[in-house]
This record gives structure tokens, sequence and C-alpha cells, in this order.
């Protein structure tokens, strides 16, 4: 009797959605264990899939695994963890593997990269003498040898490259016997010789809020115990040095930890704080890398070189075994939800390994979101509340004025800035320190519209207005990517009062230019930072004082902590706070609140000006104050009044299609399999906000309930026949639990 295992195929279907049963060729027994990639016979085809630790199904006509394609893609703590995202958030169970796989799998054959080195196949006195025999006939040539004697072996295409020599100048010394090529066997990790780098300076004194916060946390990472700490402190007041202080003492205790901040805060200061304290003991995970760096991190995890795991939403899938700590900074963000399938939240996630691990969580925030700090309220001893509610070195919350602009129209001002914040600029200027200018939004204007017939700029896929992007002279779609070029005269009534309207951080910018001709600025936003490694360049110019404004959207707002910043100015403080979305009015007051907290960090005492039409607003009342409580008992009553998160459990389906009746039908076909349930209430099908998107448009469906967990197992049954039924008609369907947008 052969030897079974179960495989899940690399294939994103309905019909593959479970592990499949294969038999296992005597030759390969010794090969194949849970992790292994392997090719597998499916149907007509040859596919690629994965070895996972369930009991084979018994099957006829049992297949064999016709290769082994490389080992260890995951552990079985990756298998468990890829199956619950898979049932908590309705998605293929491939895609969930896929979280735990390392960078760039579905590429790769093996775990190893196959690099073909050069060296020297002589000595270096017969190299340097051929080198001035080919000084003259073959340049490329002498590049070659030049680099091998004075760097050593190189990596075939990185000489090439940094010779700028064609491959038939190395086929000529090879001819020649001058040099020599192998194949090494490498993970393109560069970090295996290096020793653990020292701290750069001794840990800080704690203050008492942070001996009171790490005498908390203490007993449970002592005792090896899952809890959970809200750890709700106010802006510079050293929440990272408790992070740092916990991941030491998990250290300590020969276990590891992972740290999740933000993408847009993961500025090279917040790096430099950890691998400044752990040094190589640390391993980055985010987009910024490239993917064989990305990769070669992954590979250090994975073999135990790095204990400590630094990185954006999808490094809480690192294949850390025996955790200790999961630590999340910002635990607001939206950005550890993911918008594409497998739609998960990070936090959630990240309570599932801890609770696996006996590890404790952390997560981190000036403005936690409003179901964080409900849950710290209960009664619940696994989750505790802890504050920080002073900054180091007893420094004062900035200052926050507020600015009505509708009197600054009334008394003739038609700046994007106030009055006030005009003369706020000025004298930060004056005074040689620095200021941030914050806005919502990039592009120069929100529309373009022709004054005389009222024609808007639309994409004609989306039916949004485009965005007027100056550089480039563009009309964008910030949706579906659509541009055409800008238009000086009106395409539909020839006119040429055509104007562009609102505010984007290239007007910022070039008002700013306008009415402060000698300062230096920069400008940091989607654009701006597009290109490997810009953002850094910019934080980096910006923290060591080469310019004196910096403009910016949300990626000014967090993770910035620079001394000599003493104004933060917000353009449109309320901007974000009409979208027809249920957490608009939170998001609002988290943005107002964490922006306003980049200043004051330092010696001098900081301010901020928030710009708005509604400045009685209750959150930027509550962002004015500092007062996180105030707009959370606010908010908490009109989430109670509404059905809304901490007090119902949320799901949103969604419909896209060509024809508008076709996903309507669609979604009255998901609404029937619903069993009728007195304390689930489904909303709808009712448009999206954005109702066309891509030549899509887009109907949605709400269910809301105290417990989804039915709801969830209903539509995990139907899902093959409702995505069979939208194929049929060249629609989508789409599900998010949980979701933190509605647009």
């Amino acid at each position: 009797m052969p030897k079974l295992a179960s495989v899940v195929v690399d294939l994103v279907t309905t019909a593959t959605n479970k592990p499949f049963t294969y038999s296992i060729p005597e030759s390969l027994a010794d090969q194949v264990h849970c992790g292994t990639k392997v090719r597998v016979p499916f149907g007509h085809r040859v596919l690629s899939g994965y070895v996972v630790p369930e009991t084979p199904e018994p099957v006829a006509n049992i297949r064999p695994i016709k290769a082994v394609l490389g080992q260890g893609f995951f552990s079985e703590e990756g298998w468990q963890l890829a199956k619950w995202v898979a049932d908590r958030y309705l998605c293929y169970l491939v895609e969930a593997l896929h979280l735990v796989l390392p960078p760039g799998s579905s590429d790769r054959l093996s775990l190893e990269q196959r690099v073909e080195y050069v060296g020297l196949a002589i000595t270096e006195a017969e190299a340097k003498a051929l080198i001035e025999k080919l000084a003259v006939r073959a340049p490329a040539q002498v590049r070659l040898l030049t680099a091998l004697v004075s760097g050593g072996a190189q990596p075939r295409l990185e000489l090439l490259r940094q010779t700028k020599a064609a491959a038939s100048s190395l086929k000529s010394l090879l001819a020649r016997g001058a040099v020599k090529t192998w194949v090494q066997v490498t993970d393109g990790s560069n970090k295996d010789h290096l020793e653990v780098i020292p701290p750069s300076s001794d840990p800080p004194v704690l203050t008492p809020d942070q001996e009171r916060a790490l005498a908390a946390i203490m007993p449970a990472l002592k005792a090896q115990r899952s809890k959970v700490f809200l750890l709700h402190g106010v802006t510079g007041s050293g929440k990272t040095e408790v992070y740092l202080r916990v991941l030491a003492a998990v250290l300590a205790k020969g276990r590891s930890g992972i740290v999740l901040v933000p993408e847009i805060a993961l500025t090279p200061q917040m790096q430099e704080r950890f691998v400044g304290r752990f040094g190589n003991q640390v391993a980055m995970l985010h987009s910024g890398l490239k993917d064989r760096e990305r990769y070669a991190e992954w590979q250090r995890i994975r073999r135990g070189q790095a204990q400590v795991v630094v990185g954006a939403r999808s490094a809480i899938f690192a294949p850390l075994s025996n955790i200790g700590a999961i630590i999340l900074d910002e635990e607001h963000e939206t950005a550890y939800k993911q918008e594409e399938s497998p739609r998960y939240h990070a936090r959630d996630v990240a309570l599932w390994r801890a609770q696996q691990n006996k590890a404790v969580t952390i997560l981190g925030s000036a403005t936690p979101a409003v179901t964080t700090y409900f849950k710290a309220q209960g009664e619940d001893d696994h989750f505790c509340l802890l504050t920080l509610p002073r900054r180091i070195a007893h420094r004062p919350l900035p200052q926050v004025n507020v600015v009505d602009m509708r009197q600054e129209l009334l008394a003739g001002n038609l700046s994007i800035f106030s009055r006030q914040l005009q003369d706020e600029l000025s004298r930060v200027l004056a005074a040689g320190q620095q200021a941030i200018l914050f806005l919502n939004r990039r592009g120069h204007s929100t529309f373009v519209l022709c004054r005389r017939c009222g024609l808007v700029a639309e994409c004609p896929h989306c039916e949004l207005a485009l965005t007027f992007h100056k550089a480039k002279r563009r009309l964008i779609c910030h949706h579906c990517g659509y541009s055409k070029p800008a238009f000086d005269t009106c395409p539909s009534c020839g006119s040429s009062y055509v104007r562009d309207f609102g505010c984007g951080t290239e007007r910022v910018v070039s008002e700013v230019e306008r009415l402060w001709p000698r300062a230096r600025v920069l400008r940091l936003d989607a654009d701006t930072s597009a290109r490997r490694g810009a953002t850094d360049s910019i934080v980096n110019a910006f923290a060591q004082g080469q310019a004196d404004i910096l403009v910016g959207t949300q990626m000014v707002a967090k993770g910035l902590d620079i001394k000599r910043v003493t104004l933060v100015g917000v353009i449109s403080a309320d901007l974000t706070l009409n979208l027809p979305d249920p957490y608009a009015w939170e998001r609002t007051f988290q943005l107002l609140e964490q922006v306003s907290g980049r200043t004051g960090r330092g010696e001098m005492p900081g301010r901020a000006i928030f710009q708005t039409y509604t400045p009685h607003h209750a959150s930027i009342v509550a962002a004015q104050r500092h007062d996180y409580i105030g707009f959370y008992t606010m908010e908490l009553k009109r989430r109670k009044r509404h059905l809304y998160p901490p007090f119902a459990e949320i799901i949103l389906l969604r419909a896209l299609a060509p024809i508008e009746k076709t996903a309507i039908k669609l979604l009255h076909q998901v609404s029937s399999v619903l069993i009728a349930d007195k304390e689930v209430i489904v909303e709808g099908p009712t448009p999206s906000p954005f109702l066309k998107v891509g030549d899509k448009y887009r109907w949605q469906l709400l269910v809301k309930g105290p417990d989804l967990t039915a709801v969830r197992q209903q539509l995990a049954a139907a899902w093959p026949e409702l995505t069979a039924a939208a194929g049929r008609v060249q629609a989508r369907l789409t599900v998010d639990v949980d979701p933190l947008s509605y647009l």
C-alpha cells in the first residue's frame, strides 16, 4: 500500500478549495513532508501544490506525485494559520496559504538560489599582465579583469552590470582560461557574517509611566501566558521604548518577537531604533525591499538567524517559532487591513498567533480604535489597559488652534492658507525651525471644471472626477489609473473658461514658494515616493535640516520624530468627515491627533493649526483638546444607535458587473441563502458610494449581527454556486469580513 499525502493545489477556484489525495512514489518517500512543494497531475494538467498535514481522504484512482520542487515552505503552525484565515475571512484555502509562503515562492522551485559566480583562474600577477596586454584592444575585458582583481569573485550578473561589459567579453576571457565560473547555492542573504551590533547608546531612563506599563506586562511574559495589553499613550510618550524593553526580555528568555508598524511609518528612524538595540537579530519585512532582499530576510527568520521581525502588515506571517511577544504600533491604522482577498486584519492574526504561542500582545496607539478601547474597558482579564498619559520629559502636547475658513473668505482671504497659518509659518521660518503642512490628498487640484457649461472632467470608466496633476499636465483617475492630457479649452462647448478647483499637494507647494520664495520645500506623497528609496531620501533630508517645510499627505502624519518641527498646519481638517463611511468621524479624529503629534517633540514647544469649514464638529473639537476619552464616549453612543462595531459584527458583500441590473440580481441571490435570524440584519442591496469603477457597476449588501458565525458558514457552503452564477454573467462577487471601508 503506497503512502498517501494531502496536497493543496496552487490554483484559485471553488473546485480546488480543499486538499487532494495523492500517492507518494517510493523514490520520493523521504522528501515529502508538511510544507513540501510538489508537482502533481490535476485533470489534464500538471500543477504545483503544497503538502499539508491533513489525513488523506481515501479516493478511487489515486494518482502519484510527479516531483518534489522544494522543502520547508511552511510549518504545521503556518498551515493551521492559513486554515484559520480561510475560515475567518471566507477566502480560498490556497489564497490563505500564500500568506505564509516565502516572498516570491510562486516563481521559485526551491528555497535556495543558484547563483553563477565568476573568479580569476590565474594568479593576480598574471591577471595584471593580461590587463596591460589587452588595454588598447579589449577595454571591456580589461574592466572585467580589473574588477575581479580588486573585488575578488563576484556574481556573474552583478559583475557584468558593474563593468558595463557584454557577455561576449566574459566568454572571451573564459576561452583564454583567465577566469572561471561556478554555481553557488545561497539564500541571497548578506548578513550571516555580521556580529550583533551593540546599542548605539545606553537605553534611556524610564519614566514612572513606562515603568508601570512594563511592570504590568512582565508577569504574563515570564509566565508565558497569552494576554493582550492596550498601551494607550499620547504622542511622544515613549511607547517605542516600552516595546524595546519587552523585546529585550523576550530575547533573554530565548524566544522571538514580531513588531508591526504601518507601512507609511517604516521610516529609517523606526528601523534604526530596533537595529540599534538588537543588531542583526532584527529582520525587516516590508515593500521597500527588493524581492530578493525580502526573500533573504525570510530565510534568515526561518533558519533562526533573526529573532525579531520588524515590518508592515504581511510580516505577521513571518516563519518565527517560539514567539514571546507580538507588538502592533499604531494599532488603529487601516493599513493593517488588506484590501484584496484574503481581506485579513493583521491585528486579529496577531491575536491568533499570540494565543497559539502563549505570547503577549501589545497594541500601542495614541488614538486606539474604538473597538479595541471598548474591549480594554471590559471585564475580560485577558485584555488589559495601560496608559502613558504624559510626554517624555513632561513636554507639553501641542497647542491646537482651529481656524474657521468661512470667516477667512468673508474677510477677503482667498489663499489656501489662513492669515494665522501664514503668520505662524513666517515666525517658524524666521526662527530657523521647521514646519509640516498636511493635506489628505495628492495631486494639484481636486477637479477641473468649465465655468461656462459646467462640464467636469470625468473618468470614462468610473464616472468619477479626474484629478489634475500640474507637473505632468495630466488628468488622472485615482481609482482605476486612467489618465489623459489636461485641456485648456472645454471639449464640450469650446470655452476657454476652464479652471481647476480644490487643493492638492502640488498647489500647496506652489503657494508656499510664492509666499516664501526663500523657503526650502520638500513634498512627500504617493507621486514623489513612487521611486524606490524616495521616501527614505525625502524624510532623511528633512530630518537633517535640508528643508524648512515638508508638504505631504498621510505619509507625514505618522512615524516622524523630528525635534526641530514646531508647527503643523492642516490645510483641510474636515476633508474626510463627510465621506459615506461609518468610520469617517473616527478616522478624522485619529488623523488630526496623529499629525498634530509630529510637532513639539524636542525642547521647543509645538503648535498645530487646523483649517476647517466645520470648526464645531465633534471630531475636530476633540482633536483640538487632545480628548480621546471625550471622542470615544461620543462615538460609542453613535455606534450603538446604528449597530456598528463593537456592538455588531459586519460582513460586506459586493457585486461588480458590467450591467447594473445584473449586480442587483446577484445580491438578491446572495441574500436568499442567508437563513432568517431575528438577530441578523441584512441591509440592501444598495449602490456602493462609488457606483461605477473600471467599467463595472458596484452594488453591495451589508450583514450585521452580534455573532455572524452561522452567516459565515452559510456563505461558505453557498459560495461555489454563487461565484459560478456570477461568472456566467461576467460578474464578480467579493466578501469582506469586518470591513474598514464602505467605499
